[in-house]
């Protein structure tokens, strides 16, 4: 697959600052590619778990994603990015304590697939 789905965030967030999450997909081919993104605005997924794999919080939950597809066409090298900003809050919208997390970031495409970024470690700092 020459979609490259990435995910940067710093390694460490003092606590109660916001995690700024950048998600960046990009045709590595050489070719250009057509890619079916669901949802407007494109829907991605960010989700936060403790190391153990326990979620502590997810972008999209308990959003309903519309079932509206966008075609978007990635010329080679080119790349799209989706930003937000985790407030350090669970799904509960409960503060969670410093410690290790790790984010991952997830882009549904049409037919029904996902790209998945590698798992990312960050710190939250006291």
């Amino acid at each position: 697959n020459a979609m490259l789905l990435e995910l940067a965030v710093p390694a460490e967030v003092p606590a109660g600052h916001p995690v700024p999450i950048v998600l960046r997909l990009t045709n590595a081919g050489n070719a250009a590619r057509d890619l079916a993104l669901q949802g407007r605005p494109t829907a991605y997924d960010v989700i936060v778990t403790q190391r153990d794999g326990a979620i502590v919080w997810r972008r999209l939950d308990g959003e309903v994603i519309q079932s509206i597809l966008r075609l978007q066409t990635l010329a080679p090298g080119e790349s799209l990015e989706f930003r937000h900003s985790w407030d350090q809050r669970n799904n509960s919208g409960d503060r969670v304590p410093p410690g290790e997390y790790v984010v991952t970031g997830v882009l549904p495409t049409d037919p029904p697939a996902e790209l998945r970024t590698q798992a990312v470690p960050f710190r939250i700092l006291p």
